[in-house]
């Protein structure tokens, strides 16, 4: 796992701090966090595998293998300890590590995951694809690489300069955004599909997020979209999930819990996000939530 190569946008001085993105962006996603943090971390903004200019893990991919790809660069960097702030995909990562290593954390940051369980149609992240995901998964266990390196070929793209501003405009319309600096240069970004990015996918989708976050053990905040006023469906599934989550949480769980009247994308959407995010990592004790 040492051998592998990662990529990262590191900034700012102090103790270290890793960003994962969604998929389907670059660690640049993170760019507008790790600046409100800068004097306080050296924030590396983390290339998910096979998804941008990271290595891939190689095989069928498990949570412990994602714990360890994650494991893999905090050796590299000789850290001792990370803080972990996650956003989708990349948050499902970090809730895979935390976990495994809960020694390895100081305190871990979601943004927008880990409290619902994936759908099994999951068409947000994977397209009209997400319609085949139950099959898909169940093919990729049996013929591997194989079936992975030809289903691949459908994701593949080489975007003109272009067709990505069409994608931003789409993107930024569809959420319900206002265009800005960070929004464009995430979009600017050459992030490759590879079959191990794929197979990440795969990996994610069968993931238990809402039984491995009710466990964790580690100093955690969970920043949650209501989709109040954004999407009505998503909001009663988000609140049904919510509620389930509290009644499974132990009585001295590390868990904070806060929601904010937004979509999937809360930290470009609402400056107030990166407020709390702050005020969490600094000082936890003073956050009223």
């Amino acid at each position: 796992m040492n051998r592998l190569k990662y990529h990262a946008r590191v900034m700012g001085e102090g103790q270290p701090l890793i960003f994962l993105p969604a998929g389907g962006f670059s660690g640049v996603e993170g760019l507008n966090i790790a600046e409100s943090l800068s004097d306080h971390y050296e924030c590396h903004l983390l290339d998910l595998p096979g998804m941008g200019k990271s290595d891939g893990i190689k095989g069928k991919v498990t949570l412990r293998k994602m714990a360890d790809w994650l494991k893999g660069y905090i050796e590299q960097k000789k850290f001792e300890k990370v803080t972990l702030v996650g956003h989708s995909m990349g948050g499902g990562i970090g809730l895979c590590f935390a976990s495994v290593y809960p020694d390895k954390i100081n305190k871990v940051v979601l943004l927008d995951q880990g409290h619902k369980r994936i759908p099994r149609f999951p068409v947000s992240d994977m397209g009209v694809m997400g319609y085949a995901a139950p099959f898909i998964s169940g093919l990729e266990a049996l013929f591997g690489d194989r079936f992975i390196k030809k289903l691949a070929r459908f994701w593949e793209s080489d975007a003109s300069d272009e067709e990505k501003e069409k994608q931003l405009k789409y993107f930024c319309e569809k959420v319900g955004l206002k265009e800005n600096d960070y929004i464009r240069k995430a979009f600017a970004e050459d992030v490759k599909f590879t079959p191990e990015g794929l197979r990440l996918m795969i990996g994610y989708y069968r993931l238990n997020l809402p039984r491995h976050l009710a466990q964790l053990t580690v100093p955690t905040l969970l920043i949650y979209a209501t989709f109040i006023n954004h999407d009505q469906k998503e909001s009663q599934r988000t609140a049904k999930a919510i509620e389930k989550l509290k009644r499974n949480l132990a009585f001295d769980s590390p868990l904070m819990l806060h929601g904010m009247n937004s979509h999937h994308y809360l930290h470009w959407a609402d400056l107030d996000c990166l407020d709390i995010i702050k005020k969490f990592l600094l000082n936890s004790e003073t956050l009223a939530i």
